[in-house]
């Protein structure tokens, strides 16, 4: 959450609407990270990446990091 709140106004707004993204359909705008097993994630955006798990089964989503991409 520190990291989440640090980011300036704009990377914030990007990560916000992106996850909203992710929560109804997490396979369009992410991309496996690591091995393909279909729940990690990565999310890249313009100013923010963020490392997920994506449970769709549980419909959960794990933030595992936030990197500010300036």
């Amino acid at each position: 959450m520190a990291i989440w709140d640090s980011l300036p106004d704009d990377a914030s707004r990007q990560l916000t609407a992106a996850l909203s993204d992710v929560c109804h359909e997490p396979f369009i705008d992410t991309e496996p990270w690591g091995i393909d097993d279909g729940i990690n994630r990565i999310l890249v955006r313009p100013l923010v990446t963020a490392r997920l798990a994506v449970n769709e089964q549980a419909r959960t989503v794990r933030i595992y990091s936030i990197e500010y991409r300036h």
